[in-house]
């Protein structure tokens, strides 16, 4: 683990009064800013993704800032299943009675 994702870490825990165990992973953008992958738990292993082109103390008070604007510790997932009549002419899922 790196210095910002300890950084990151210490701020979720003082923003959110809870401890983060999920993966991170902060990495170095070839333009020299950074991009923060949060793995909050969604089954298919997408990761919530934070970048900005800026270096590294500008971008742990954005990381901050957008902790707090978007409230992570309240995300919910959910899965959706689309299903299609086999006499659905139409395109639409719905069926008339």
């Amino acid at each position: 683990m790196n210095d910002l994702e300890r950084k990151i870490l210490e701020i979720i825990e003082k923003r959110y009064k809870r401890r983060y165990t999920g993966g991170i992973k902060v990495t170095q953008l070839a333009s020299g800013g950074y991009k923060l992958a949060l793995n909050l738990g969604v089954p298919d292993k997408k990761m919530v993704q934070i970048s900005a082109d800026l270096n590294a103390e500008d971008f742990i008070k954005y990381i901050e800032q957008e902790l707090v604007d978007r409230q992570l510790h309240s995300v919910q997932f959910f899965t959706g299943i689309k299903t299609e009549y086999e006499d659905d002419t139409r395109g639409t899922c719905c069926k008339n009675k």
